[in-house]
């Protein structure tokens, strides 16, 4: 009877332990100039037994959605095990983006990291003060006395309110929202006062650049130095507003707002402070036709 030899030499395959981490798990559409819009995939590979780092093991990337950008990928891991990806999509969906790993004297492994693509959309949120009024926007009623709503199509947004006894009704606000370059927040108050209840209005300016020249809507410029003619100064917040307070029933103001990255760009308005808020949109607009936009006559 022959006894079947055994190779005293052959080696067992060793195991690989692998990290993965992933930067921006979400990620905006590649064709929005929101961010983030890139999700980096980090892996590292280790030694299942001796916990070191496995330098030269082969990484194949794979995703079922989008595009792996290959001239960045990893086509190794480097002296520490690690290897990297960047991923990005102009699909809407679930990602799963997966690394194959192989190397001589060890068993194969596959990695797989998720990265979910979300369609780009600004919160708008309108608060009434005190809390009373319907709030219509684009002449629907969206609620009363607080609405929130997510917008994913650029357009005009017109909010207007109700008529409540007893307080003045604030002027309609025309508001331009563009997901496609901000998703920062909007809030709008609207502020229901009494005859004669206050000295004081408020002015809210709106900075805004139409750089869209497939909608035509212009997007928030963020961090622009706003002056008033009666000294006052402030800097628009990441939605692109600046909110001052005004004597009542002072008359003509001048409002003049400087880009922040164009050189010498302005754009001013000139506006009748009596005894009602006032919403004003300064549009840069150089290569679109900016405009001020004063106040809503009709919607």
């Amino acid at each position: 009877m022959l006894e079947k030899k055994v190779d005293a030499t052959a080696v067992k395959p060793k195991t690989m332990a692998v990290h993965t981490e992933v930067v921006n798990p979400t990620i905006y559409q590649a064709d929005k100039y929101v961010e983030p819009r890139v999700a980096k995939i980090i892996i590292r590979v280790l030694d299942d037994e001796t916990n070191q780092p496995i330098e030269n093991v082969g990484v194949s990337w794979q995703t079922n959605l989008g595009f792996i950008d290959r001239p960045t990928a990893s086509a190794v891991t480097d002296s520490n095990g690690i290897a990297s990806c960047l991923f990005y999509s102009f699909e809407r969906g679930k990602a799963h983006i997966r690394a194959r790993l192989e190397k001589e004297g060890y068993l194969p492994t596959e990695v797989q990291a998720d990265v979910e693509v979300v369609q780009a959309a600004t919160k708008l949120v309108v608060v009434n003060q005190p809390s009373v009024g319907e709030i219509f926007i684009n002449g629907e009623k969206v609620g009363e006395g607080i609405a929130e709503m997510l917008i994913s199509n650029p357009g005009i947004y017109v909010i207007s309110w109700g008529n409540v006894e007893g307080y003045i009704t604030p002027d309609p606000v025309k508001l331009y929202i563009n997901p496609n370059y901000s998703v920062e927040p909007l809030r709008i108050e609207g502020i229901y006062q009494k005859p004669g209840e206050r000295d004081y209005v408020y002015l809210r300016v709106f900075t805004c650049i139409t750089l869209d020249d497939i909608t035509g809507i212009p997007n928030p410029v963020p961090e622009c130095p706003v002056m008033l003619s009666d000294g006052q100064q402030a800097v628009t917040d990441q939605s692109g507003i600046a909110v001052f307070k005004v004597k009542a029933n002072s008359g003509l103001i001048k409002i003049t707002a400087k880009h922040p990255k164009l050189y010498e760009c302005y754009q001013t308005a000139e506006v009748e402070v009596k005894e009602k808020d006032i919403h004003v949109n300064l549009d840069f607009g150089i290569f679109f036709g900016g405009e001020a936009v004063v106040g809503v006559s009709e919607y």
